[in-house]
């Protein structure tokens, strides 16, 4: 079949017989894509330290019509991340992002924006930007252009937002907050300080090139990710199993600089 080629991102990389690889992408316009790259562990010039997780590529690759795996005939690195490698930190963040990632997104369904926040986030992770706060700020984005965004403007029952109604309550089941007055659901409720909802709100509305200029404290970081984690478990249906192994979120802010 005809030969293509796509910008495209790795967000998983499995082993295939003794010489070859089945490699997942995220491409802008295809959107979730699976190949076979036959000999890829042999190969000394077409593949060579291209098809590892989170490498940025240019790949060639042709349809099968006999198979939903493409054939990938040719990648082109254009960014390998290297500081996402050698931290542990990071890895384990970006690895939360891919499986995020993998779940989240449908074969031929592509989206150039969610292409631009993936590149964005493994940039961030690679240039020794604070870790949690990356993953809060590339998983309520995400949510947004899947069109999950959580309704933080008001309480999803009163439509207030003010001190006086403090505390608030985060719902996944109603995709939002709720304050200190509707509250009826106790023991099944995330509690959260108006400064995350704000934050979260900014995340949201501000340009992605701006957002990084958001400053979280320890508190909101440690409450956007609870947030985030029970509602990504709820949209999906399923358990992330990377949210388990992300370092504790006093570890996450160091830079690259200091391992």
């Amino acid at each position: 079949m005809k030969e293509q080629h796509t910008s495209a991102v790795v967000i998983r990389v499995l082993d295939h017989g003794e010489s070859d690889k089945i490699v997942t992408f995220y491409c802008p316009e295809l959107g979730r894509l699976t190949g076979i790259a036959k000999g890829a562990k042999r190969s000394k010039k077409r593949f060579v330290n291209k098809l590892e997780l989170f490498s940025q590529l240019q790949i060639r690759f042709a349809g099968n019509s006999r198979s939903s795996l493409v054939r990938i005939d040719q990648a082109e690195l254009v960014n390998a991340y290297p500081v996402i490698r050698s931290n542990y930190s990071r890895y384990t963040a970006a690895t939360l992002i891919g499986e995020l990632m993998l779940h989240s997104s449908r074969e031929n369904d592509g989206d150039p924006k969610v292409f631009k926040l993936l590149v964005w986030s493994l940039a961030q992770l690679n240039k020794g930007k604070e870790v949690d706060q990356t993953i809060i700020l590339f998983q309520i984005r995400m949510l947004a252009l899947a069109g999950y965004q959580p309704m933080l403007k008001g309480c999803v029952r009163c439509g207030r937002i003010d001190p006086g109604v403090a505390p608030f309550f985060f719902l996944a089941s109603r995709n939002g907050f709720v304050c200190r007055r509707c509250n009826r659901e106790k023991t099944q409720t995330l509690p959260l300080a108006l400064s995350t909802i704000k934050l979260l709100q900014l995340a949201l509305d501000l340009p992605l090139e701006k957002i990084d200029r958001l400053r979280f404290s320890s508190r909101s970081r440690t409450e956007a990710m609870e947030l985030l984690k029970r509602y990504s478990t709820s949209l999906l249906q399923r358990e992330i199993h990377s949210w388990d192994h992300l370092a504790p979120i006093s570890n996450t802010a160091c830079c690259h600089n200091n391992g």
